[in-house]
């Protein structure tokens, strides 16, 4: 069995695999057959922005910025969400509804912005990877909260799990703010629709099923993870 299969077979049975090794030409090519698969059975729901900051370029020993799928099952407006894997992180994120969006149509394109969490999840059975691992993990996409509607800049917000204050910030990228990386990733690929995750600026902390996340700042909101 090839390594995109047994990343989508993990997937469809909710399980994990022990990490494999993969070089950059590797990474890219399991990447795009293991997200073409994800999304010829669930539908394309959007993106997610990986590696945005100098700090997890360098956690992950990666080069630039990355991006993953999402299917449309992966996104949710639902405050109780369902993690699917034994490994979660969850990230406080600017989530963008890009419209086919463009260079020559940006940031018109644009239809909603909002604050959000995302909650990234690999197949493998540790997070201790590389970027290139996770980039063949589709870059880890599990499930995506939206969120609630917001204005830009990002004033100030803070992360709360289980009513323990665990990080506050706003968004500051390599590339620039949350719009920046969604221009990066038109760069990336063209066209852009669906939701947009734009990079994590509260996090990455571990969670697990139980764990309350409360948001506060430029909007309030809390979801619960079953």
């Amino acid at each position: 069995m090839d390594k995109a299969d047994l990343l989508f077979n993990a997937y469809k049975s909710r399980k994990e695999i022990e990490p494999f090794e993969v070089n950059e030409k590797e990474a890219e090519e399991i990447f795009k057959k293991f997200s073409s698969r994800l999304v010829e059975e669930e539908g394309l729901g959007g993106y997610k922005i990986s590696l945005v900051t100098r700090e997890h370029l360098k956690r992950f020993h990666g080069k630039e910025p990355m991006y993953g799928i999402l299917t449309k099952p992966m996104i949710t407006s639902d405050k109780e969400i369902e993690l699917w894997f034994n490994h979660n992180f969850a990230e406080v994120e600017v989530v963008f509804f890009a419209d086919s969006c463009r260079n020559d149509n940006f940031p018109q394109c644009i239809k909603e912005t909002r604050l959000g969490v995302e909650l990234p999840a690999t197949r493998f059975n540790t997070w201790n990877l590389n970027a290139l691992q996770l980039k063949a993990d589709d870059s880890a996409a599990g499930r995506l909260y939206i969120g609630e509607q917001v204005s830009l800049p990002i004033k100030g917000v803070e992360m709360l799990i289980n009513d323990k204050l665990v990080g506050r910030g706003v968004p500051n990228f390599i590339y620039g703010g949350p719009m920046d990386m969604v221009r990066w990733l038109i760069s990336k690929i063209g066209e852009v629709n669906g939701y947009v995750s734009s990079g994590v600026f509260i996090g990455p902390f571990e969670v697990k099923k139980g764990d309350k996340i409360t948001i506060l700042g430029d909007v309030n909101f809390e979801i619960k993870l079953v």
